[in-house]
């Protein structure tokens, strides 16, 4: 039997629920009400105790009642318990936060896909690029799946909200630089002033670092002396499970020169400090300030920009020009798929203009100009075989071979013969058609719809 007792204004109710234990639950300031509500609790309890009633059915109705703000917090909490870093955890709850106000979404029963879908079309509408858009929903997506899996939803209400085709609205799209620009780029930074605490040589190390491992932003920032690996064969930095993007730890390895020059640079650092002290967000900005003393653009005249995540850009493409397979390659760059990684190789336009003149020149004929210089230079020139140039147009005659010209092959009966030609039966040979002196009726064999064949033919009947 349930108890009741008042605290100030407001009455209380304890009973016994199914698992035998005693509950103590907030009432209202109405007797009456509270006594339906304990009589109510009761009921779903020895309901639950004759296993008429799922308890799951139970808590998810208690977790629909409850605003749809405190379920956004349980859901941070789960996402530190899982180890994401600070950003990542603020970026997907306000994120997602905005999408549920937008669809007016106030508890979990009114999450439903036509409200979300429409909340996704209002940001665009907004203005915001495709792709933020598409972030948006990544957020609202996964919170719904949370929810789901943790038994506050009997379903994912989120599972089938479309996103948008980004290619339709890049407004970001990067490029890549040359080696020398590169260099010249990182001679830059390792001479120039301080900026927001970060040296000049500090600036430079952390971008050969990036181009080297392929590493964001965020993760050369999480990175600690103790992130090194200076005893493996060759050294190593180990990026954290929690600071990388797909959840796994990364262990990227370091080329002879950087790790030499790295090794001193990280020695001067205190155990647990970040090795580069790199201001959060803030990456563009940095290089960009070296960009424009290098006297580099930031953004060429296509429109394309270099930003520090093109670093990693570069890593892919100059895997790609030293000949790394896309299978090695895709595992370097810790994508999910060899097209990811072929997204991020951008050659250049130059570079596509060096490899397609670097193709041989093809033509044969003694007479060109191409052909003479290429056998005056020793070049190996390759004839057009007598098979194939048997059929080709001659100046001579405008047929497709010379009548006179025998290629050297034999029939069957070990006689001279052309390529192409089949030897007519005789009686000898068994039923066959017999060969006439006159071309008036041709064999079959004759009739083709090649004229410069057909033609050639005739003449040799004749």
């Amino acid at each position: 039997m349930a108890s009741l007792r008042k605290r100030g204004k407001t009455w209380y109710f304890a009973y016994v629920d199914a698992d035998g234990r005693r509950i103590e639950r907030k009432g209202c300031t109405d007797k009456r009400a509270t006594e339906d509500l304990a009589r109510a609790a009761e009921s779903e309890a020895a309901k639950i105790k004759a296993g008429l009633v799922d308890p799951r059915d139970l808590a998810r109705k208690d977790h629909a009642a409850r605003p749809i703000a405190e379920h956004l917090e349980a859901y941070r909490a789960h996402l530190t318990a899982k180890g994401a870093t600070p950003k990542h955890i603020a970026l997907m709850a306000s994120q997602a936060r905005r999408v549920f106000s937008l669809a007016a979404a106030s508890r979990l029963s009114d999450l439903t896909a036509d409200r979300v879908q429409d909340a996704l079309k209002a940001l665009r509408e907004d203005g915001l690029s495709l792709g933020t858009v598409n972030s948006h929903r990544t957020a609202a997506r996964a919170f719904s799946a949370w929810a789901w899996k943790s038994g506050r939803l009997a379903s994912n209400p989120l599972a089938n909200v479309t996103g948008y085709n980004a290619k339709e609205d890049r407004r970001h799209d990067r490029r890549t630089i040359g080696v020398d620009e590169l260099r010249h780029l990182i001679e830059t930074a390792r001479t120039g002033p301080t900026w927001r605490n970060t040296t000049g040589p500090e600036r430079a190390l952390c971008y050969r670092l990036a181009v080297a491992t392929g590493l964001r932003y965020g993760e050369i920032q999480s990175i600690r002396p103790e992130s090194f690996d200076w005893r493996a064969d060759p050294p190593t930095v180990i990026v954290a499970a929690g600071y990388t993007k797909n959840g796994e730890p990364a262990a990227m390895i370091l080329p002879d020169d950087l790790a030499s020059d790295l090794r001193p640079y990280v020695a001067s650092v205190a155990a647990g400090e970040a090795v580069f002290r790199l201001t959060d967000d803030r990456g563009a900005s940095m290089l960009r300030a070296d960009l424009e003393r290098a006297g580099i653009p930031y953004r060429d005249a296509g429109g394309l920009v270099f930003d520090f995540h093109s670093l990693r850009c570069q890593t892919a493409t100059l895997l790609d020009a030293a000949g790394v397979s896309p299978r090695v390659a895709q595992r370097l760059m810790r994508h999910s798929t060899p097209g990811l990684t072929d997204r991020y190789t951008k050659p250049r336009a130059v570079d596509m203009e060096r490899a397609a003149l670097s193709l041989p020149a093809l033509r044969t004929d003694p007479d060109l100009p191409e052909a003479s210089s290429l056998a005056a230079t020793g070049t190996d020139v390759q004839p057009i075989s007598k098979v194939f140039a048997a059929h080709l147009p001659r100046a001579e005659d405008g047929m497709s071979r010379i009548p006179s010209e025998t290629d050297g092959t034999t029939t069957d009966d070990g006689k001279s013969g052309e390529v192409g030609f089949a030897r007519e039966k005789t009686e000898s040979d068994g039923p066959g058609r017999p060969v006439t002196d006159s071309v008036g009726s041709a064999p079959r064999w004759t009739r083709t719809i090649n004229p410069l064949i057909k033609s050639q033919l005739l003449c040799q009947l004749s």
